[in-house]
């Protein structure tokens, strides 16, 4: 209903607009009637192929004091000034459309008026002293009405609008680093003049939905979208502008919406596998542990022979397998699990050189993670860990529980390097074996050449390969477990990038499963 009014409105003013400079092209004597003559021209088209808000509102702005002095010479200054005042309302009516996409200034304040805030005043007063140099009386009139009228609505947003539009109302929230999750924000609107607010965060991994929204209602809903590094603040501040109804000032504030407190990924692990322990003792219930879609290449389905636990009844359990002594103490129906293991070990190559805090809790939290993931599906794993220094760790084939203690032991003894070696991508050793091989079918000179150069730096991948601690872990490794076992790799490819990238490459032609984690 309001859009329908203000549609209305709009219409009947421009439409008054059109008739006054019809009227005032009539009634000014011929050499002076050109200016209304193009100035209805121009209104006209801007009515057919509607403009950018801003340059539709600075036309009206100066119909207002065209329209007042085409009039003057017939009617007098006082009397034109009364014909011209609709414009005033069809001004104030492209102020609240314009203020939907309000002309900020970037300035240091926390107060101050938008582009449009000081584009009209300026032209006001302008005109006011334009009027004073010509002693034109009508134009004095005219400028003074219109500084009046903008100085009011500045009175008015002045006093109405707070320094702070919107009160926050502030969460707890609780999170595992790197986890994503939405939260909803209530705002409180604390202006009755209406206007619009835009929010915009501060951080990378924090996202305002919707980020502008108009200050309509008492209460408005936000939804934050975070996923918080370690790193992440407790305290989350969010920077927020808000305009008036007609976009003539604007005000910056902060809002405080959530404490944040991040539980950092090893702790998190760490957490899962001292259950994992407490659960899996043996004759107790068998564990449930994280996720370990990312390791399914290291195993199939499996049917059990080998007893390793109890646990509570399901539908499609075999009745043999029924485990009456518990079922009679717990009262309840209780199976024995069994299991076997039909797939390949498992080789967990873990680098433990880090950079920073960060990436310490990523590695941290990859090597529990997936050593709970391999010991709850009975998986025999042994571990290799370096870091950019030497070998820390090698063993042989673990059981479950001996492989997740282990983990937690080597979880804890990350290195931070100030400066770790990076690289932009590691080397595609596939690729460079493809291009030998096409170069030395070659018969031009050239092309031999290029396969000496391509074999040279081969040549330096396998020989730095072999220099890097990666390298010994992993043969170490492999050497006490089943030569044939599938290799995990959890690293954050600093200094063992070019070694992983050959090892990788030559350990999946002998028919290893490389799996990056």
């Amino acid at each position: 209903m309001n859009s329908f009014r203000t549609w209305t409105a709009t219409l009947l003013l421009r439409t008054y607009a059109a008739i006054a400079l019809i009227v005032a092209a009539v009634f000014s004597p011929a050499v002076s009637s050109v200016a209304p003559i193009l100035l209805l021209a121009w209104h006209l088209y801007l009515w057919w192929r509607p403009p950018k808000p801003a340059l539709r509102l600075l036309t009206d702005f100066f119909l207002f004091f065209a329209i007042a002095l085409s009039l003057t010479t017939r009617l007098g200054p006082f009397v034109s000034l009364v014909v011209s005042l609709p414009m005033l309302a069809l001004v104030t009516l492209d102020l609240q459309e314009t203020a939907a996409s309000p002309m900020r200034l970037d300035t240091r304040f926390r107060r101050s008026p938008t582009r449009i805030g000081v584009a009209l005043p300026a032209m006001a007063v302008a005109a006011l002293g334009v009027s004073w140099l010509l002693g034109s009386m009508a134009l004095l009139v005219t400028s003074a009405v219109a500084v009046a009228y903008l100085g009011v609505l500045m009175v008015v947003v002045l006093r109405r609008l707070p320094a702070k539009p919107v009160e926050e109302t502030q969460v707890h929230q609780r999170m595992v680093a790197g986890t994503r999750s939405e939260v909803e924000m209530r705002l409180t609107s604390r202006t009755t003049i209406g206007g619009r607010v835009s929010l915009e965060s501060p951080y990378p991994w924090l996202k305002v939905s919707p980020n502008s929204l108009p200050l309509k209602e008492k209460i408005l809903a936000v939804k934050i979208s975070l996923s918080p590094p370690l790193s992440g603040p407790s305290l989350i501040r969010i920077a927020g502008r808000a305009t008036d109804r007609w976009g003539l000032v604007q005000v910056r504030f902060d809002l405080e919406p959530m404490q944040l407190h991040v539980v950092p990924r090893a702790r998190y692990a760490a957490w899962l596998a001292r259950k994992y322990l407490a659960e899996s003792r043996p004759g107790g219930s068998l564990p449930i542990v994280s996720n370990v879609a990312t390791l399914k290449p290291l195993y199939g389905l499996r049917r059990g022979v080998e007893y390793y636990g109890s646990r509570p009844y399901e539908a499609g359990d075999s009745i043999k397998n029924i485990d009456w002594k518990h079922s009679w103490r717990y009262r309840e129906i209780i199976v024995k699990g069994f299991g076997e293991y039909h797939g390949q070990s498992a080789v967990v190559l873990a680098n433990l050189a880090v950079g920073n805090a960060e990436e310490a809790d990523q590695i941290a939290y990859k090597i529990i993670v997936t050593a709970l993931s391999l010991a709850g599906e009975s998986i025999p794993a042994a571990l290799a860990a370096y870091d950019h220094n030497e070998v820390r760790l090698t063993t042989s084939l673990l059981e479950p529980r001996q492989l997740v203690v282990q983990a937690l032991r080597l979880a804890m003894e990350t290195v931070t390097v100030s400066h770790p070696e990076r690289h932009l991508g590691p080397p595609n050793v596939a690729r460079l074996r493809a291009n030998i091989a096409r170069t030395r079918s070659g018969k031009s000179e050239a092309s031999l050449i290029l396969a000496r150069l391509l074999q040279i730096e081969y040549w330096n991948l396998r020989s730095s390969a072999r220099r890097n601690p990666a390298t010994s872990a992993l043969q170490s490794a492999l050497a006490k477990a089943d030569r044939q076992s599938n290799i995990v790799v959890i690293s954050q490819r600093n200094h063992d990038a070019e070694a992983l990238a050959f090892d990788t490459f030559s350990y999946a032609r002998k028919g290893h499963a490389v799996i990056s984690i």
